[in-house]
């Protein structure tokens, strides 16, 4: 795995505050997104009514970068995927509540993968832009009140305030060997029951099907896929680097499955139609030699698994269960997450 030595992120906390009423969807993944691309695009974007394909800039656009990451043509992977992994994830609030009253705080994280946190002033200043405009089916307004940094340990840096509308950069990226070098790892026995729990939904193929199952050699491979490409897309892993993980899985066994199929919807102002999103929520649990995959499915909270997740689908927590003289049959955070 020396591609995934080379991996690293920055994770950032934005809060918006809100100037008026805002509604929004018991999900707002799709909204905030769906808002950040359109006015990321007329930021940034002199041919708007031109596809991003045809365009002429096409090659340098950052708008072109995030929103549509596609492979180049002369690219080993491009036969493979239609399009590259997008270079950021954005995670929203979680809460069901629908309406926010002016004064409410809505905290939306923003994780960008390697080079490409040398944007960060564009993300920023689109969401200023996206407070003036307004969010939500009301447009209601907000004003991007702070930035704070995420550090591995979960200190926060504030970088951004809106009464002095000064950016600072924040030089404190997550590695992957954060995970790696974790301190429990070396107490942990080769074999471990352990707990993903999904807070939205993820959503994850098998045989070009959505899968209503999530076998853990399915969960393994798409992680590790994904995170060797993020790798050698925006932080400079080499290609020759990147292999399929070609190992047995028959000894990992599911010892408690309570995912649930949800289903969600959005509505694609570019496709101008109704889009599914549903996937799986829920818990489901895993036993055998899995200690070797804990630092990757660590890394996997942070950037997520399957599609969609720069709406912030495939959303996890992962805990282990029942160590001999540890948790004693309690649900125990592995140490590490922001």
């Amino acid at each position: 795995m020396s591609a995934l030595h080379q991996l690293f992120f920055y994770r950032y906390r934005l809060n918006l505050v809100a100037e008026d009423p805002i509604l929004l969807p018991p999900f707002k993944g799709s909204v905030i997104r769906g808002t950040f691309g359109a006015v990321l695009r007329n930021i940034l974007c002199p041919f708007r009514s031109q596809e991003c394909n045809e365009c002429m800039i096409k090659d340098g656009c950052f708008y072109r970068t995030v929103m549509d990451s596609p492979f180049s043509q002369d690219h080993p992977h491009s036969r493979k995927y239609k399009n590259a992994p997008h270079p950021y994830v954005l995670i929203p609030p979680l809460t069901k509540e629908k309406l926010f009253n002016p004064g409410d705080v809505l905290p939306v994280e923003f994780v960008l993968i390697g080079e490409i946190n040398d944007r960060l002033p564009y993300v920023v200043y689109t969401f200023v832009e996206m407070g003036r405009k307004g969010l939500g089916k009301n447009r209601g307004k907000f004003v991007l009140s702070s930035v704070e940094g995420l550090s591995f340990d979960g200190t926060k840096t504030q970088i951004y305030n809106h009464n002095t509308g000064a950016l600072r950069p924040f030089h404190q990226p997550i590695h992957y060997n954060c995970f790696l070098n974790d301190p429990i790892l070396p107490n942990l026995p080769e074999e471990i029951e352990l707990m993903v729990s999904f807070e939205t939904p993820v959503r994850l193929k098998i045989n070009n099907r959505l899968s209503s199952k999530l076998p853990y050699q399915v969960l393994i491979k798409r992680l590790y896929e994904r995170a060797l490409l993020l790798a050698h897309l925006y932080c400079g892993a080499e290609m020759d680097e990147i292999k399929e993980l070609e190992e047995p899985f028959d000894a990992v066994a599911i010892t408690q499955d309570n995912l649930k199929w949800v289903d969600l919807t959005r509505f694609s102002s570019r496709q101008k139609t109704v889009m599914k999103l549903g996937g799986l929520v829920g818990d489901i649990s895993y036993k055998g030699p899995i200690k070797k995959h804990v630092p990757l499915l660590k890394i996997g909270e942070h950037i997520h698994v399957g599609k969609s997740t720069t709406f912030g689908l495939g959303k996890y927590k992962i805990a282990l269960k029942g160590l001999e003289g540890g948790t004693n049959g309690r649900k125990e955070p592995i140490p590490g997450a922001v």
